[in-house]
């Protein structure tokens, strides 16, 4: 019984790892395409989703337009 809990607690590590290994891929795919805006705005949606939360204000723009999340 130890031993199954042991090799279920491993398989879900493994499959975490996998799929974040995954999520991150994907985001980097996403800030080498992207526009400096939309860069901007992935590490904003990914700093939110790792659980911090706005950092200050948002930044600005060369044109002095603010950059807000989409909600």
């Amino acid at each position: 019984m130890l031993t199954a809990a042991i090799v279920t607690a491993a398989v879900l590590g493994v499959a975490k790892v996998a799929r974040d290994w995954l999520i991150l891929r994907q985001v980097r795919a996403a800030m080498d395409a992207g526009t400096p805006q939309d860069r901007v705005r992935i590490g904003m949606r990914l700093a939110e989703a790792l659980g911090g939360g706005p950092s200050g204000p948002a930044p600005e723009q060369p044109g002095g337009e603010a950059v807000t999340p989409p909600r």
